[in-house]
């Protein structure tokens, strides 16, 4: 116990870390609202609250929320004890060391760099789950990267320490050879909840990909569970990335209406020494999403092109009739079924010509029984959709940019998502440079260079620091530089384009 004659030092050191709270607080929402609950909370304690030193002390805390964040509810304290956020994981009492440590903060002899560090800005709820899962997946990235260029140059980082890997920093340091195989597990972790997260980004506001959700939700809730274990064999406190990852998978499932049984409990921990093994369920899961990404713009695509040979066809071009036969029977080959709106809506007026033309093709003949069940023409015409006003930007994008080539810079090349952006944009080519920590920007000016590239695309969550050179390329070569805030959406892409681009591209000559 503190004696009277150390009371002086220990106000002074409660002073600074107030002080301290103080500046954090005004950018920190979260953070805000956490000291709300717990000044409430030692006010109980105290059992006084018309104290003045105790109210001048509240004060200072709460000093930084009078301006934007609500006064605490009086739910939010009960018995004198701060309620647990539903939001929030369930953590364990107080240990006498835990106490320890804190009279130390307190007194000021603990070292700054063993405490936890906030990973990641607090991100409002209105900016969606999507920016909080693209930030989430580049932390996680760093964090790999970091852990094993550490290990690899024995201890000596050439990546540089960020707010993400701090904590990390200090405790490789003590630890990288002591412990190698759990750093290495650790890095392994983060390299799965940093795929998962990513995957999730793109697909979570994505109406066509809800029903591959529940299966994501499941390998998040392993993936940020198995992080959790690695980070407590190495550091004993929670790293920050995956409490938030945590959070946002309880608001996520909750929203959804999803359950997830496994590794969302203290006492039910994902195995983070199987991280091999998770990375390749979760590689096939992403490759899964990329296949049905690019199977529904295909098929969008064909229904485009069908409507442009029937109206054709209704113009008297009768050459088109034998494509839009082709065009039916490759719509059916991708797994749409004859029995589609769209596909009844579109052939009502052929269906005498389709029943003459269906013995050439099963799919056709299909397609015809389909149309001779409906008694009377369809009525249940689709309006315009978001999503066909999105095809009508992707066409606008693609009218501009076809038959060129385009310099895409940042992240690992995927075959299918480079597929994808190539056929949904009619290119030439789609060059994808990525941005390996240890390669120079130098390596993309040839690519730049070339005449025929009409645009160059930065994914800025993807690319290194060093690649702001990108920017005095493009000026060198008269190239127009798009910035891609987060993924590979066709839909994205095409808006971005459209709206940093589209006028310097309107006026470039076109390549033959």
């Amino acid at each position: 116990m503190l004696t009277e004659e150390h009371q002086p030092d220990l106000t002074g050191a409660i002073q600074a870390v107030i002080a301290a709270l103080q500046r954090q607080a005004r950018n920190d929402g979260e953070l805000r609202h956490h000291l709300r609950v717990l000044g409430a909370a030692l006010l109980s304690i105290a059992g006084d609250s018309d104290d003045a030193d105790t109210n001048a002390l509240v004060e200072i805390i709460v000093n930084g929320e009078r301006s934007g964040s609500s006064e605490l509810q009086t739910e939010d304290v009960a018995d004198g004890r701060a309620t647990a956020d539903a939001n929030v994981p369930v953590l364990p009492p107080a240990t006498d060391d835990d106490l320890k440590l804190l009279a130390a903060h307190f007194a000021g002899q603990l070292d700054v760099t063993d405490q936890p560090v906030s990973a990641l800005p607090s991100t409002p709820s209105d900016q969606g789950g999507a920016i909080q899962l693209a930030e989430l997946s580049d932390c996680f990235q760093a964090k790999v990267m970091h852990i094993r260029q550490s290990l690899g140059s024995l201890g000596k980082n050439p990546l540089g320490s960020s707010p993400c890997t701090q904590w990390i920093d200090a405790k490789l340091k003590q630890s990288a050879q002591s412990q190698q195989d759990d750093w290495e597990v650790l890095a392994g972790s983060c390299e799965v909840a940093a795929l998962v997260a990513d995957a999730l980004s793109e697909m979570v506001n994505n109406a066509a990909l809800k029903k591959h959700l529940p299966e994501g939700l499941l390998l998040a809730a392993e993936a940020q569970s198995a992080v959790a274990a690695a980070v407590q064999r190495l550091h004993k406190k929670p790293d920050p990335a995956q409490e938030r990852f945590f959070r946002w998978l309880r608001q996520r499932t909750e929203a959804e209406q999803v359950y997830l049984p496994r590794y969302m409990r203290r006492g039910d921990t994902a195995d983070p020494n199987q991280w091999q093994e998770r990375l390749v369920r979760v590689q096939a899961w992403r490759e899964t999403l990329e296949r049905e990404i690019y199977r529904r713009r295909h098929e969008r695509k064909l229904f485009g092109k069908l409507r442009y040979q029937l109206s054709q066809v209704d113009s008297g071009a009768a050459d088109q009739w034998p494509r839009a036969l082709q065009t039916i029977s490759a719509l059916i080959d991708l797994g749409v079924p004859p029995s589609h709106r769209m596909l009844r809506q579109l052939l009502w007026p052929f269906r005498d010509q389709l029943n003459v033309a269906s013995a050439e093709a099963r799919q056709l003949a299909w397609v015809a029984r389909e149309l001779a069940r409906a008694a009377t023409s369809p009525v249940d015409a689709e309006p315009l959709s978001p999503g066909d006003r999105d095809e009508k930007l992707v066409e606008q994008v693609a009218d501009l940019l076809r038959n060129t080539s385009v310099v895409l810079i940042g992240g690992d090349e995927r075959p299918l998502v480079r597929q994808t952006i190539e056929e949904a944009f009619d290119l030439r080519e789609l060059i994808w440079c990525d941005t390996r920590p240890h390669r120079s920007h130098l390596v993309v000016e040839p690519f730049i260079a070339r005449a025929e590239v009409s645009v160059v695309l930065l994914a800025i969550r993807w690319a290194s620091h060093g690649l702001g050179a990108v920017r005095e390329f493009c000026e060198r070569y008269n190239k127009p530089l798009v910035r891609l805030p987060a993924g590979y959406s066709i839909n994205q892409i095409a808006h971005h384009i459209w709206e940093q681009a589209s006028e310097r591209l309107s006026v470039l000559p076109k390549s033959s």
